[in-house]
């Protein structure tokens, strides 16, 4: 391409002065390092605790919304039961329904998510009174050692259940609660909020 010479004596292409090049390596450097500095402040105010406990509860409630949705469409039993030392969930598709896994029967653990544990709220529970366990309920089994729960062909519970989820090293400030109803199976999720003004500090939640 030809060049033309401007009024000052500078070769002139079309898209600006023969001469200049954009911003320099050394302003690139400078500009991603103060970028990187910002972002470094700005990191540890994120709260990653509140999301892990958000994911663990969306791992439980899913897991039970599954098995009810399992019971209803194979028409047998089907029940989930939790390792609160391993954090994870397993579920037994329970075909004579008997209660117990036998040999063909299949079975499958699923994890909390990282970060994520069972833990046992020092308030009131969903419910509104004291708890004294992980896992709680009016009639909660014990399946293979595991607290457990079944849902029956018709899409109802063994048992009103409560379970409780958070991550950290506080248990409160990242409290998560699933509470199934017995009658419908039906799995809430909720939050805690120990600085709700008014009513119960369990707020329903969508997660």
């Amino acid at each position: 391409m030809r060049s033309m010479r401007s009024m000052d004596g500078r070769s002139w292409r079309r898209g600006g002065y023969a001469g200049d090049a954009g911003y320099t390596m050394t302003e690139l450097v400078i500009t991603l390092t103060l970028i990187g500095i910002v972002a470094g402040f700005a990191a540890p105010r994120i709260d990653y605790q509140r999301y892990r406990a958000d994911a663990g509860a969306r791992v439980v409630r899913g897991v039970l919304q599954q098995a009810q949705r399992l019971a209803v469409l194979r028409q047998y039993d089907v029940i989930v039961s939790f390792d609160v030392a391993n954090d994870r969930v397993r579920v037994i598709e329970d075909a004579n329904n008997n209660r117990s896994q036998d040999g063909a029967e299949r079975g499958s653990w699923k994890p909390l998510a990282e970060g994520a544990r069972f833990a046992r709220p020092a308030a009131a529970g969903i419910g509104g009174t004291m708890v004294d366990a992980e896992v709680t309920g009016a009639d909660v089994r014990q399946v293979g050692g595991y607290s457990s729960i079944t849902f029956h062909r018709d899409g109802a519970a063994s048992t009103d259940l409560e379970v409780y989820i958070t991550a950290g090293s506080s248990v409160e400030s990242n409290l998560r609660g699933i509470a199934v109803t017995q009658s419908t199976g039906r799995a809430d999720a909720y939050r805690y909020n120990p600085t709700n003004p008014a009513g119960s500090k369990w707020l329903g939640s969508v997660l």
